[in-house]
């Protein structure tokens, strides 16, 4: 596999959602909507194979939206892009109900209504944490007139673990393994970062991949160019897992679930 051109730069909070429509095989086509909501499971690995995970919820209207599909992402293919450090939280403009209610790994957890940034996340913004095999169920009140009733569930994403990483030698591809779960509804994105020169004193680009889920990619030894040529100190991986659930309450609904976890790997 040859990597593509460079790009321009990617959202570098590629936890998101939103991020995940980057490559335009892992999306639903665009689909004419009236009201749509967006529920986010961003997890962190933890120890003991569990992971923490924060939640949040957003509600709008649109005349269109077009939303990441994980078990779209059923091959691999790699771009360069810029790093972008911008971060920011969603920001929903609909109230569904004053709160939802969340399943969480078994355990029932409130998710209010914040003005200030009109999203739904639990009150007290605490991690919550969770095994391989637990699940999330949100069920949304809905508001006459704004979005309907609706429920939706997903396997959270299970905590990911990396193989040990090694710096190729030069003409040799970069090995990268991890726990699969050669499940056709998770995927996995790989990012692979660097310095772009010789002289680079931060992290200003990736090798970003979309890959399924079944535990091991090479990194093609032709676009590890600038990754060799960048300050050690530089070179990180980052592996995250993700796995998405749809439903359509009615005609002109969408409610839309993503559960990821991610974590970062320093070559020696």
């Amino acid at each position: 596999m040859s990597l593509s051109p460079r790009l321009s730069p990617l959202a570098a909070a590629f936890l998101s959602a939103a991020v995940l429509t980057a490559c335009s095989s892992i999306t639903d086509n665009t689909t004419t909507l009236g009201n749509y909501g967006a529920v986010t499971i961003t997890g962190k690995n933890a120890p003991a194979g569990r992971a923490t995970a924060t939640i949040n919820a957003v509600f709008f209207q649109g005349l269109s939206a077009t939303a990441p599909n994980s078990a779209l992402q059923q091959g691999d293919q790699c771009a360069y892009a810029l790093i972008d450090s911008t971060t920011g939280g969603a920001t929903g403009s609909l109230k569904v109900g004053e709160s939802l209610a969340l399943t969480f790994a078994g355990n029932s957890v409130a998710m209010p209504f914040a003005t200030a940034l009109s999203r739904y996340e639990p009150a007290t913004g605490t991690a919550l944490t969770y095994a391989a095999g637990d699940a999330a169920t949100l069920n949304v009140p809905g508001l006459a007139g704004t979005f309907p009733a609706a429920s939706i569930s997903v396997k959270l994403a299970e905590p990911i673990v990396p193989g040990p990483l090694v710096v190729p030698a030069t003409g040799s591809p970069l090995d990268v393994t991890w726990n699969a779960t050669n499940d056709p509804s998770a995927a996995i994105i790989l990012s692979v970062r660097y310095g772009a020169t010789a002289t680079a004193t931060i992290q200003n680009e990736q090798i970003y991949c979309a890959l399924k889920d079944d535990g091991a990619f090479q990194v093609p030894a032709s676009g590890l160019g600038a990754f060799l040529a960048s300050p050690r100190a530089l070179r990180s991986a980052t592996l995250l897992r993700w796995r998405t659930q749809e439903v359509r309450p009615d005609s002109t609904s969408l409610l839309h679930i993503v559960s990821t976890v991610d974590t970062i790997v320093r070559f020696p």
